[in-house]
């Protein structure tokens, strides 16, 4: 074997791909760089998806003559003076290795010229080879062109994707920067048709514009956001509006871009744990979270997409709560009738009314709950939302409040829904996913009111230990988390290395699968405990179940005493859009959209 040292062009081109990994990673640098110019205005011009040609044109301040040339050289930058800076990056500034990456993978050109300079300077730099530089016009600001990107490298070539590909790519940096910049104007140019154009606008209304969806944001409530320095603001969708992808959720940490699964995970949390969400749908929304940049890492990932908070655990609970508190300050806003009208999805028609779609039943989830619930016998009148199940009819707590809604209730469609009036237009609930809320809100009451008592570490000591055999990862996972098992009230011992033998459990779970409530223990475990305690989230899938089994079916005929019973406690409950799995009680067709259908 031959030792021997790489000559330093193939060294570069080899280290241009922890940089520029595809078109995207070179806008993405480029336009950092705008910025960080105080560039107000930004062009990008692209062809073959950035494959054969990518500009980006601003008018920021531009560079002298002599910081255009060390901008192409290795480890020339414009943000680090100390190896603390490191630690406390605030802006993006000229990376060391961007420039020179690009440079030495295409046709790389950059021209500059600062306010006030006669003429502007023009570097020339072809696949990290002879550099050459020249003084030529141009307007204030800087141009970089990256022509013919990993024509040197051509197996690095043959790996990016097709041209649409690789300009939706493109597009989701360009996005991710007019977010967090509203002030700035953000024009692309994709094979000589404009594509893109962001005038500069507030910060609302970008995020409208991105996200396409308007009248329907959620602002997060910034009174409530500071939690041991961390500050979270930004959007987040009606509950009800949520989609069937995540590719409409960003998160900003210091105005910087990042991916991470686990805030992601927070928001969804704060909708499972509030208004409810369907397991086919994300949440949609823009976070902006400001912290103190020694408390937050952006040097972990060679693109920066990753960063390494100091607390994390703060971070997610900072997230959660703010969400949390966001989504029910808005449900709490549609107890008046003005706020109902606004929040439900409008209806809309192109030539005929719209048809209402019809929900499934929900079915039992995976694991299981023994019989007790299934036997569950209907009574809409003897309780409602705030009270017990048990609470005597005529209690006062069960006497009709005077809803604000002031809904009257017409008549039962189908016996499926309930039609009732107001004084702004129609109603179209449906009974099943109306009364599954309200028998959700009461049990899950009384579940926390029993938490809080201490009711909930009563244990069952099982007369013969029942085994459960899991993989041996996951028994050693369990085994070191003995002492938080014993905590949860689950008494086990581990016979063998794939074997959990449990001795004692919960009250609240004797009915329940041990098999499927491990498998879940573990994933909890796995994700480093994040979200709703394990408990909560078992016994709230529970729930659930036993509220949608004991409410009114499809197809069950009610009388007007139950209907109005139903719609009175429309007006108590907390979480009035979506039924515990996320899916839409209601309906509401305004009076207006009547007379336009009618031509009135």
């Amino acid at each position: 074997m031959v030792i021997q040292v790489l000559p330093s062009q193939i060294r570069d081109q080899i280290a241009a791909g922890e940089v520029v990994e595809r078109p995207a990673s070179v806008v993405k640098e480029l336009v950092e760089n705008s910025l960080d110019a105080g560039a107000t205005k930004i062009t990008v011009t692209l062809e073959q998806g950035g494959k054969k040609l990518i500009e980006v044109r601003d008018n920021g301040d531009g560079m002298s003559e002599s910081d255009t040339e060390k901008a192409v050289l290795r480890h020339a930058t414009s943000k680090i003076t100390s190896i603390d800076d490191l630690f406390a990056i605030q802006s993006f500034g000229f990376r060391g290795e961007a420039l020179a990456a690009m440079a030495s993978v295409s046709h790389f050109s950059i021209t500059s010229r600062r306010q006030g300079d006669d003429e502007a300077t023009e570097v020339s730099v072809r696949a990290g080879g002879q550099k050459t530089v020249q003084r030529v016009a141009a307007g204030k600001g800087t141009t970089v062109r990256v022509e013919n990107l990993f024509y040197p490298t051509p197996a690095r070539l043959q790996y990016l994707k097709t041209d649409a590909t690789e300009y939706r790519a493109i597009l989701k940096e360009i996005n991710g920067f007019a977010l967090t910049n509203p002030e700035v104007d953000f024009t692309v140019i994709k094979d000589e048709k404009t594509t893109i154009d962001l005038p500069r606008t507030d910060h609302k209304s970008r995020v409208e514009k991105i996200l396409r969806i308007k009248g329907a944001l959620i602002e997060l409530n910034r009174q409530s956001t500071v939690n041991r320095g961390v500050n979270v603001t930004g959007y987040v969708c009606a509950p009800g509006e949520c989609a069937r992808s995540k590719n409409q959720q960003w998160i900003f940490v210091n105005n910087r871009r990042i991916e991470d699964h686990k805030l992601a995970y927070a928001v969804r949390e704060a909708y499972v744990q509030s208004c409810g969400i369907e397991k086919h749908l994300q949440p949609v929304f823009c976070l902006f979270l400001e912290l103190d940049p020694l408390l937050v890492d952006v040097n972990v990932h060679p693109r920066k997409l990753e960063v390494k908070f100091a607390e994390p655990g703060d971070v997610f609970s900072a997230v959660k709560s703010t969400v949390m508190e966001s989504l029910r300050s808005f449900s709490m806003g549609q107890n008046e009738m003005a706020g109902v009208v606004r929040s439900f999805a409008q209806f809309k028609a192109s030539g005929s009314p719209a048809r209402l779609k019809v929900p499934a039943v929900p079915t039992a989830p995976s694991f299981g709950f023994g019989q007790r619930y299934q036997a569950e016998k209907r009574d809409i009148t003897s309780w409602a939302p705030g009270t017990s199940p048990g609470q005597a009819p005529n209690s006062p707590a069960l006497q009709p409040s005077n809803p604000q809604t002031g809904l009257k209730v017409i008549c039962q469609l189908e016996k499926k829904y309930i039609l009732a009036s107001s004084d702004q237009g129609i109603f179209f609930f449906d009974q099943h996913a109306l009364h599954e809320r309200q028998r959700f809100e009461v049990f899950w009451q009384e579940y926390k009111e029993q938490v809080e008592s201490g009711e909930q570490r009563a244990v069952q000591k099982l007369v013969v230990p029942q085994r459960v055999y899991l993989s041996e990862s996951d028994v050693s996972l369990l085994a070191e988390q003995r002492l938080e098992l014993q905590r949860l009230g689950l008494l086990v011992q581990f016979p063998t290395d794939n074997c959990v033998a449990v001795l004692e459990i919960p009250q609240l779970l004797e009915n329940e699968d041990l098999k499927s409530v491990f498998e879940r223990i573990v994933a909890h475990l796995q994700n480093g405990k994040i979200g709703e305690n394990i408990l909560d989230q078992i016994m709230r899938k529970i729930l659930e179940y036993k509220a949608c089994r004991g409410a009114v079916m499809f197809g069950d005929r009610l009388d007007m005493a139950e209907m109005e019973k139903l719609i009175a406690d429309f007006d108590r409950t907390d979480w009035k859009l979506l039924c515990p799995h996320g899916r839409p009680n209601h309906w509401f067709v305004p009076y207006s959209d009547l007379d336009k259908q009618f031509h009135r």
